[in-house]
């Protein structure tokens, strides 16, 4: 699908350069969608959605404003898709961190405003021969974005080749905070996680989450709902197929020497929905798993 300008019943979508809407950012196309219940914008790079403010609300998602917008670099913040493996590649270490999907265009495939007024775009993603040289899996990726007065991402990978497939994937979704050392994530509280800033020792959620230095916990097999409480509102992500919880914010310390983050650490909090680590599936030739996520400003 092309479009420079879409005209809805209801809504509109522009296809800008990054340039056009932030100062001294590259040129990588974004796709901003205006619809009576909600704003968006989207990046064709990785059908990574940048942010997503329901009628009347602030930005759920947080974008860095120190982001470059230069093709083939992830773009920090919003919800990139890491697949088709979650962070480091267990049979192959040396790969790229999360995959290729985020670092590469998908297809912008079809738009339409449903029944109950909320705007759907559909997105495809096919690998290349050279990323099949990485990851020997022939297989294909959809993403059905939902845009109302609630944010739902419904992803569904299909195993095309002859071989049985593994996947590990995320959601790796930023949310906009007013307060980090003051916000509360419920969801957790008495589940096992791993915690990667102590080599993946697993220990148990018993106390409150504080978020005053580095954290990157992983939550395997938690689904359910988590709530980020701001000081300003609650915001809910939900989920199917996608059992994984990680949590992560990279602290002061760390955070000083990340070019597009720097003192606007405390602006965010990744909780990330997935299948990783004890949850990565296996998909037999012809499967296919389906993930929905859904994130919204709680009433």
């Amino acid at each position: 699908m092309v479009l420079d300008a879409l005209e809805l019943p209801s809504a509109k979508l522009n296809l800008l350069p990054a340039s056009d809407l932030f100062s001294g950012a590259g040129d990588l196309p974004l796709l901003e969608c205006i619809s009576p219940k909600c704003t968006a914008l989207i990046a064709l790079q990785g059908a990574q959605v940048l942010s997503f403010c329901p009628e009347g609300e602030n930005d759920l998602l947080w974008l860095s404003p120190l982001e470059s917008f230069v093709a083939g670099k992830a773009i920090r913040g919003g919800i990139p898709l890491c697949l088709p493996w979650f962070g480091v590649n267990r049979r192959e270490p040396d790969l790229a961190k999360h995959g290729f999907a985020r670092h590469q265009s998908w297809v912008l495939e079809n738009v339409a405003e449903a029944d109950d007024g909320n705007l759907v775009l559909n997105f495809s993603f096919q690998p290349s021969a050279a990323d099949l040289a990485l990851f020997p899996w022939p297989f294909s990726a959809q993403l059905e974005v939902s845009l109302g007065e609630s944010l739902q991402l419904s992803l569904t990978m299909s195993n095309s080749g002859v071989a049985a497939m593994p996947l590990s994937f995320a959601m790796h979704s930023y949310f906009a905070v007013a307060a980090l050392d003051k916000l509360a994530l419920k969801g957790v509280s008495g589940a096992e996680y791993l915690d990667n800033c102590r080599q993946l020792a697993r220990f148990q959620q018993d106390e409150a989450l504080r978020f005053n230095v580095e954290i990157d916990r992983v939550y395997e097999g938690l689904g359910g709902e988590q709530q980020l409480c701001d000081t300003a509102r609650t915001m809910t992500v939900t989920g199917s197929g996608c059992d994984t919880v990680v949590v992560w914010n990279p602290g002061e310390a760390l955070a000083k020497n990340m070019a597009d983050v720097g003192e606007h650490f405390s602006e965010y909090l990744c909780v990330e929905r997935g299948m990783a680590f004890a949850d990565e599936l296996q998909l037999a030739p012809g499967q296919q798993h389906v993930a929905i996520m859904t994130v919204a400003k709680a009433c």
